[in-house]
């Protein structure tokens, strides 16, 4: 037991004596920063690019320091545009040349060899692809200029309130750009974090996320949402698949399970009540989202599934459950609506009076709202 409870404890240090420095670049203005960020260009040999010819390049990309050696990475989502029309798993066996650089500076270049993190098992797109859930392209390099600074990663837990950079080549500006933001929360891989006011996050795809220490702690997935309010946010893939890729583990593409699959069987041999608190208890413990995928969209289908076989009750309690977790319009919108169809119209309209105080802009609910009148 001493021993366990000393390498927990030494364990627990890590992050301090590892990350305890700072990288100078970092304390400067943004402005001044070196390099980091660059665009994809991408050219295959049967001569095909990208899937729409107003493409000039895709995404985001940057360089890590693995301490032994410099890689490149970008988002997996990234070959949804630069592909062939065959190609359907996340592998570029018919790939010519890809090139990362500065948007407007040629001259320091990136140039990418073999995609260490290959799988022609990983479904590319569709609905059975989940290549979201661990959106990191990481590649070898034959070629990089040295004036582009490489980003040292940290494998540590990113904290709800931490202020992160995210520098990205956005495609509506002729230059890469660096952004300000704060962590709201992470769910498993995921970080949740705030948008920049009218942001375009075209183009940001691929970005890395940095800390004040300048230190990668994540890689920008794309546009999200803070599910305590419904406002708009950004979320990002933490560092922990980059280190499964660069140790090389087994299994490295497992998709995360649907929470769905879980809940369902478990209605018909537990009950409504106990399949409820599952639910409950999984939504409200963190470690839960590293083996399971939630979404208010997913809890939602469980609602209706009961509502279509009549089971009106039940339904709301899920859609009740689903309204608790994630606060948006769309779980009070469904909330609302069942309890419509159940005959319930004084529950019905203060749902949809609650919609109203939390965003008196939504049309849907005050016009169903003016029907119950």
């Amino acid at each position: 037991m001493y021993v366990t409870n000393t390498i927990a404890f030494i364990l627990l240090m890590l992050p301090t004596i590892g990350f305890a420095q700072t990288n100078d670049w970092v304390k400067r203005s943004k402005e001044t920063w070196p390099p980091i960020a660059m665009i994809n260009e991408v050219w295959f040999r049967n001569g095909e690019r990208y899937v729409h010819p107003s493409f000039d390049y895709v995404a985001t990309g940057f360089l890590i320091d693995t301490g032994s050696d410099t890689v490149a990475a970008t988002v997996k989502h990234a070959l949804w545009v630069a592909k062939t029309k065959s190609m359907r798993t996340v592998s570029v066996p018919d790939l010519a040349r890809w090139i990362m650089h500065p948007k407007g500076n040629l001259k320091d270049s990136v140039v990418i060899d073999k995609l260490i993190n290959a799988d022609t098992t990983e479904i590319l797109s569709g609905p059975q692809s989940t290549i979201t859930q661990r959106d990191w392209l990481v590649f070898t390099t034959k070629y990089r200029s040295t004036n582009i600074q490489p980003l040292k990663a940290r494998y540590t837990a990113v904290k709800r309130g931490e202020r992160i950079y995210f520098t990205g080549c956005p495609y509506s500006s002729s230059t890469c750009t660096t952004q300000e933001a704060t962590v709201l929360y992470t769910e498993g891989d995921r970080i949740i974090f705030t948008a920049p006011e009218n942001l375009n996050v075209g183009g940001y795809s691929g970005s890395p996320l940095i800390d004040q220490s300048g230190f990668l702690i994540g890689i920008l997935g794309g546009s999200s949402f803070d599910k305590r309010n419904g406002q708009a946010a950004l979320y990002g893939i933490s560092t922990r698949y980059l280190s499964d890729v660069l140790s090389k583990k087994s299994q490295l593409n497992v998709p995360l399970i649907p929470i769905e699959s879980v809940i369902q069987p478990m209605i018909h041999t537990q009950g409504i009540n106990a399949s409820i608190r599952k639910l409950d208890a999984m939504l409200s413990d963190s470690i839960s989202y590293f083996t399971y995928t939630f979404s208010m969209e997913n809890i939602s289908n469980i609602g209706d599934e009961l509502a279509k076989t009549g089971k009106i009750k039940s339904a709301i309690k899920f859609y009740a459950l689903n309204r608790k977790h994630f606060v948006t319009p769309y779980t009070y919108l469904k909330l609302a609506q069942a309890h419509a169809l159940q005959g319930d119209k004084k529950k019905s309209r203060s749902v949809y009076k609650e919609i109203l105080e939390k965003w008196p802009d939504n049309k849907e609910a005050r016009e169903a709202l003016e029907k119950l009148k």
